[in-house]
C-alpha cells in the first residue's frame, strides 16, 4: 500500500536556520496524523513542503507515491490545506465563498453549487450559507475555510493548527466537524499545540521538535 505521506530526510533552511532537519515520517491511508511540538519546532515548514509551498533542500518528500518537487501539480490535485487563519472573503456569502473555491478548482457552475452545498450541509453551515461571511462566528469562519478545502474532494486534508484561537465550544464543533470527515474516507495530516487535539482527532502522533521527529 502506498503511503499517504512519506518523508524521508526532509531538511530546509532559511539562512542559518535548519527549519527542517533530517525530518522522517510516515502516514498510511486511513490515518489521522497529528504533529505536535512547540512554536518554531518546523510543524508549519513541514505542512508547507508537503503542500508544495516550499521545497525541501534535501531528502524525499511523496504524497501518494508523487514527490513533491517533481509533481507539485499531481500532489496538488490530491491535497486540500486550512492553514492557521481563515482565509475568507467577509464581503461574500458562505455559500459565495465555496463557490468561488470551487470554480478556481476548474469545477463548472452547476457542479461547484452543487458541491458547495454538501460542504456546507457537511460542516453544518447550510442555514448560515446565504448569510455574509463577516456576520459569522469565529468558529465559524473556521469551518467555513475547511469547507473551502473542501470543494475539489481532496484525497488529504491539511489541517494547520486548526483551533487556534477558539472558544472552547468552537473548538468541540470543529473537531465533530473533522471527525465526520474522516469517517467518510478523508485522510488528515493536522499540527496542533494542544494535546487533547490530538489524543481527540488522532490515530497516530508524532512530535516534532528543533526540525525532527523525536
Amino acid at each position: 500500500m502506498i503511503p499517504t505521506i512519506e518523508a524521508v530526510g526532509v531538511r530546509k533552511r532559511f539562512g542559518k536556520t535548519a527549519a527542517l532537519d533530517g525530518l522522517d515520517l510516515h502516514a498510511e491511508p486511513g490515518q489521522v496524523v497529528a504533529v505536535l511540538g512547540p512554536n518554531g519546532a518546523g510543524k508549519t515548514t513541514f505542512v508547507r513542503a508537503v503542500a508544495t509551498l516550499l521545497r525541501p533542500d534535501e531528502g524525499e518528500l511523496r504524497v501518494a507515491g508523487h514527490d513533491v518537487r517533481r509533481e507539485p501539480r499531481a500532489v496538488r490535485r490530491i491535497i486540500g490545506l486550512a492553514g492557521q487563519y481563515a482565509a475568507v472573503e467577509p464581503a461574500m456569502t458562505g455559500r459565495e465563498n465555496l463557490e468561488m473555491v470551487a470554480r478556481l478548482f476548474g469545477q463548472d457552475a452547476r457542479s461547484a453549487r452543487a458541491n458547495s452545498a454538501k460542504v456546507l450541509d457537511q460542516l453544518g453551515l447550510a442555514e448560515a450559507g446565504g448569510r455574509l461571511a463577516r456576520t459569522y462566528s469565529g468558529g465559524m469562519r473556521r469551518k467555513l475555510d475547511l469547507g473551502a478545502s473542501l470543494v475539489g474532494a481532496p484525497r488529504l486534508l491539511l489541517l494547520d493548527e486548526p483551533t487556534t484561537g477558539l472558544d472552547p465550544r468552537s473548538r468541540i464543533e470543529l473537531w465533530d466537524a473533522i471527525r465526520a470527515l474522516v469517517e467518510g474516507g478523508t485522510d488528515v495530516l493536522l499540527t496542533t499545540q494542544y494535546l487533547d487535539e490530538a489524543d481527540h482527532l488522532a490515530s497516530r502522533i508524532v512530535i516534532i521538535d528543533h526540525g525532527r521527529a523525536v
